[in-house]
């Protein structure tokens, strides 16, 4: 539940009024409908998962790396063989136990990221804010970088989005678009920020670089970091990252 509500604020967020032009951002969307194709394909996704946990008298942390193979095709994820190859560290100082088997490495709505990021930034793209767009470098090479605020209607992605009511809006996102000269993405961030008073903070970054295999935009790699504080004695952490494979 908690990451199905971090994963709808970073494709949620509010409405900021600006000035500047949205056409870059129609020009982005029509350069990617042009990377995307309908072709079945298999995908290899290698993950890392890091969690750390702790309240008054107790300290959970785990390491895991697991891997997955993703059939995609015209309507989505058909099927995901996933498991966990390899589990380090456990332990509380609660009780003992044994690493819980339950949390796949790979979700459904994670593997269509990976598989078609370009409908996910299509969405992210729909209605969206241009805060600025400027010159810039991605890993040593010449960019250009799109800061943008996703609309609010980016909430309804995700089903189990909480309700929006009036007043100030707890959230704040933003995103980063880095593009090559010839207008395809090289990377993409999503920030964001939620604040209830001093009872709960949650905060999540997340960082995909693409690849271009065949014509079609695939993800390369995926770095993802939620941490959240509750009553200010409760902390938690998970880093995971995701390496993305075409499989012939």
């Amino acid at each position: 539940m908690k990451r199905q509500a971090l994963r709808w604020i970073l494709a949620g967020g509010f409405l900021i009024s600006g000035s500047l032009t949205a056409e870059p951002l129609s020009d982005l969307r029509t350069r990617l409908a042009a990377l995307q194709s309908e072709e079945p394909m298999r995908i290899q996704v290698d993950v890392e998962l890091k969690h750390r946990g702790s309240a008054p008298l107790h300290l959970n942390k785990t390491k895991r790396r697991g891997r997955a193979i993703v059939d995609y095709g015209p309507k989505g994820v058909r099927k995901i063989e996933q498991w966990w190859t390899e589990t380090g560290v456990r332990f509380s100082f609660w009780k003992k136990s044994k690493v819980e088997t339950e949390t796949r490495p790979l979700d459904d709505i994670e593997a269509q990221d990976l598989a078609d990021p370009v409908e996910m930034m299509d969405f992210l793209l729909n209605g969206a804010t241009l805060l600025s767009d400027e010159s810039a470098t991605w890993q040593g090479q010449p960019a250009r970088l799109l800061v943008i605020r996703p609309h609010p209607s980016a909430a309804a992605r995700n089903e189990e989005a909480p309700p929006r009511e009036g007043g100030p809006s707890p959230f704040d996102l933003e995103a980063k678009i880095w593009l090559n000269e010839s207008g395809d993405p090289l990377a993409l961030e999503r920030s964001m920020e939620f604040r209830l008073g001093r009872a709960l903070a949650l905060t999540g970054q997340q960082t995909l670089t693409f690849q271009q295999v065949e014509g079609r935009l695939l993800a390369a790699e995926v770095w993802q970091t939620y941490s959240g504080t509750g009553l200010a004695v409760l902390h938690s952490r998970d880093d995971k990252k995701m390496t993305v494979t075409m499989v012939k």
